[in-house]
């Protein structure tokens, strides 16, 4: 029976990442983001190109836990693994220039929306030509939050005195705004289904709520920025005066995410709460399920069962062979009894040589992942447990030890190998009408490491020292802190890739920093 996916519980990350701009194909160095996610979980994120042929990926990774974390088979094992270590994959949303999505030009985001809309014209509810029109319009809100956010960072990072960018970044959000309600009016006349009249709606009241929230946020930055200049004080007051402009308009159509200036807690909740329905609805576009599987199931029960009709078949022979044909109990009786608990023995025995066999050389766990349609775009296969320093691959043993001073290091900071693998199966797209739309899929992952850090001394420890120079003894509070070195690599196919090294610093109250090593 398949186990669902743990549910994304902080849809923060998921929204700020989708401005990242991932590489348009595969590279044989493709880069992995690491970063703390907050005092207990590390997040990273990998990107799988959607080609035309099937594709297959192979994410691996070493982390050198320290041996006073207490984490070994026998206090971790993989139930716990994959309890603390799990991810979510979504779609990629596509880089295009933010100007570029008021165009409606053939081919273009709102051109293929509108075409899904005349489409719908006339269907009911529940339709395929209702739900297509949705998807384009959900698409669209992802399109305008993501190339969006990308364009407002690249403002912020320009020149203080330089106001063009900003003022572009004004015209650009108006360009998008009024493109999309023209499209609206244009559509509004149709035989359109409660469900998509609804979503446009929604999607109109979402990329407003989307672009007041980039502007009123970079015309604060800029206006702290302008010491005065007035070119910079002027694009902050367009920027603001946008920004109302749009509040205005959600006003005037009667929608709910309208802030005010004296609003209530209650009523900020409530914005806060519509806000993220909207987000909801319009990034599920995004979303792929995953079905998982353990992978050697039907292979653990066979071999279990054979290893219990081998433990019988003795017991039974033994019987036989003890007949109780003397008369005298004991003569039979013990042996049956001693053939009973090498049985037993040999029944367990023989499972652990089987499970040793099973862990070697099947996966523990298979995934389908699947669309918002249903349609299967890859299949994963998953496997992680402890290894032993001597089976480490040279190059993963080079990687760790390149900071090293001197070989006693690792007997003075023994660690244990926690191993971790999934190959990624990425199914081909067709070349026809949905091809554009992604290129990439992304899977996030997030390592919890609470049941890491249980064990972990208190972080401030008073030491004393003595000072050559002046003579005389101090005090002082020193960190306890402690180091996760990750070892990783990600390669396409067969094709041969670099590890990578980056340091987790943790201390009993949490996660540091994360430093990359190389």
């Amino acid at each position: 029976m398949a186990e669902q996916a743990p549910a994304v519980a902080d849809w923060a990350s998921l929204f700020g990442d989708l401005s990242r701009r991932p590489p348009q194909k595969a590279q044989l160095d493709a880069p992995v983001e690491w970063r703390v996610h907050d005092r207990t979980h590390v997040e990273f994120a990998i990107d799988y190109p959607l080609l035309a042929e099937s594709s297959t990926h192979t994410w691996e990774a070493f982390f050198f836990v320290p041996e006073s974390f207490r984490l070994d088979p026998s206090s971790y094992d993989k139930k716990a693994i994959y309890d603390d270590l799990w991810s979510y994959v979504r779609y990629a949303v596509p880089a295009v220039p933010f100007f570029q999505l008021a165009s409606r030009e053939p081919g273009s985001a709102l051109a293929r929306a509108a075409a899904a809309i005349l489409a719908a014209d006339g269907h009911a509810d529940g339709s395929h030509e209702g739900a297509a029109a949705m998807r384009r319009l959900r698409l669209f809100c992802c399109l305008v939050r993501a190339s969006g956010l990308a364009a407002m960072r690249e403002v912020e990072r320009g020149s203080a005195r330089d106001r063009d960018e900003a003022a572009s970044f004004v015209a650009a959000c108006s360009a998008v705004s009024g493109s999309l309600r023209a499209l609206l009016v244009e559509t509004g006349a149709l035989g359109l289904s409660d469900e998509v009249r609804t979503a446009a709606r929604w999607a109109d009241e979402d990329v407003s709520l989307v672009l007041e929230t980039f502007c009123a946020s970079l015309g604060v930055a800029l206006g702290g920025r302008s010491d005065g200049l007035g070119s910079l004080s002027d694009v902050a007051g367009e920027l603001a005066a946008f920004a109302v402009a749009e509040a205005r308009h959600r006003r005037d159509q009667g929608l709910d995410t309208v802030g005010s200036a004296d609003a209530s807690d209650q009523a900020i909740e409530h914005f806060e709460f519509r806000r993220h329905v909207l987000k909801r609805f319009t990034a599920s576009v995004l979303w792929l399920s995953l079905e998982v599987h353990q992978a050697a199931a039907w292979v653990v029960h066979t071999l279990y069962a054979l290893a219990a009709a081998v433990a019988m078949a003795f017991a039974l022979a033994a019987s036989v062979g003890a007949s109780p044909s003397s008369g005298f109990v004991l003569r039979y009786a013990v042996p049956i009894v001693i053939a009973y608990a090498v049985k037993d023995r040999m029944k367990a025995l023989l499972q652990s040589v089987f499970a040793s066999f099973i862990a070697r050389n099947f996966p523990d766990r298979k995934w389908l992942i699947r669309d918002e349609r249903g349609v299967r775009v890859g299949r994963v296969k998953e496997r992680a447990g402890f290894v032993a320093w001597k089976t480490l691959p040279a190059e993963v043993l080079a990687t760790r030890r390149m900071t090293r001073e001197h070989t006693l290091e690792e007997h003075a900071r023994p660690e244990h190998v926690l191993w971790h693998q999934k190959t990624v199966a990425v199914a081909g797209v067709s070349r026809g009408a949905d091809a554009v739309d992604f290129s990439m899929l992304t899977e996030i992952f997030r390592l919890n490491l609470t049941r890491w850090l249980s064990h972990t001394d208190d972080p401030n420890r008073k030491i004393v020292f003595a000072d050559p120079e002046d003579a005389r003894v101090y005090s002082a509070k020193a960190r306890r802190v402690y180091n996760i070195n990750v070892v990783y690599r990600l390669r396409p196919g067969d094709a041969d890739s670099p590890w990578h090294r980056i340091r987790v610093v943790v201390s009993r109250k949490g996660i540091e920093r994360i430093d990359k090593i190389r």
